[in-house]
């Protein structure tokens, strides 16, 4: 009778252990997901980044700052039936930081929006800057890795209303990519030349020239010599005028 105690006990076990090796291996799976950035002023702000039920659903969401620090006030979720979750973050966000993984309520839930308030930190460069809201899906959706290949954010700029030059720098531990295309957040940018610098450093000229609609993307730029890695991208551009007044950001996204 111990004996088959015990031997049911053990069963469990193995039951219980393989089951959560199930489970860490589809929350490792699951990669976090871009689902929109905003730029950020110096006084205090409030933003809207519009989800929607097309991107799926999501069980945590977590916030990145770049181009400079900010100060995290609120931030609330709206879910797809209308229903809201403040969730309780308020600290300074160091640039290129993010904050903690944020359970959401119920766990795998659409999301209509996510409402933040913050405030940029002043820097010496005087540049605003950019804050970033990235989801995790649920196990219900597939997330393909990238190695299937899944489009990467590789970094953001905020672009200035006059002609504007930035370099994004990425490195070998971004791996290797076979394209890339740009992506236009907050307002319009007209693009006018991209120069991407291989690891090796030979250069290759992207022809590029056209005004982005804010929300679009560019189509997608094939590497010479396809799956190559990227030193560096230089951007040439500048933002078109808004009712807001508010500079654009252009991100670059790789395809693995």
């Amino acid at each position: 009778m111990r004996f088959e105690k015990a031997a049911v006990f053990a069963g469990t076990m193995v039951l219980l252990g393989a089951m959560a090796t199930d489970v860490s291996a589809q929350a490792q799976g699951s990669a976090w997901v871009e689902l929109g950035c905003r730029t950020v002023s110096f006084s205090v702000d409030r933003d809207v980044v519009r989800v929607g039920r097309k991107e799926g659903r999501f069980k945590a969401l977590r916030v990145l700052a770049r181009g400079g620090d900010v100060e995290m006030l609120d931030l609330k979720v709206i879910y797809g039936n209308g229903e809201p979750e403040d969730i309780s973050v308020r600290h300074i966000l160091r640039r290129g930081g993010r904050t903690q993984a944020f359970d959401l309520r119920g766990w795998e839930r659409s999301i209509a929006q996510v409402e933040m308030v913050y405030r940029a930190v002043p820097n010496y460069r005087g540049r605003e800057a950019v804050v970033c809201v990235e989801g995790l899906p649920g196990y219900g959706r597939s997330a393909a890795p990238a190695s299937a290949g899944a489009w990467v954010d590789l970094g953001c700029r905020t672009v200035a209303f006059s002609v504007d030059r930035d370099i994004l720098r990425v490195g070998r531990r971004e791996g290797r990519f076979k394209a890339i295309r740009l992506n236009a957040r907050s307002g319009d940018v007209e693009i006018l030349n991209v120069k991407v610098t291989y690891a090796n450093g030979e250069p290759d000229e992207l022809q590029v020239s056209h005004v982005l609609r804010r929300g679009g993307y560019t189509r997608a730029l094939d590497l010479r010599g396809r799956d190559r890695n990227i030193a560096q991208v230089e951007m040439f551009y500048r933002s078109l005028p808004n009712y807001k007044g508010r500079e654009a950001v252009v991100c670059v996204q790789g395809l693995q």
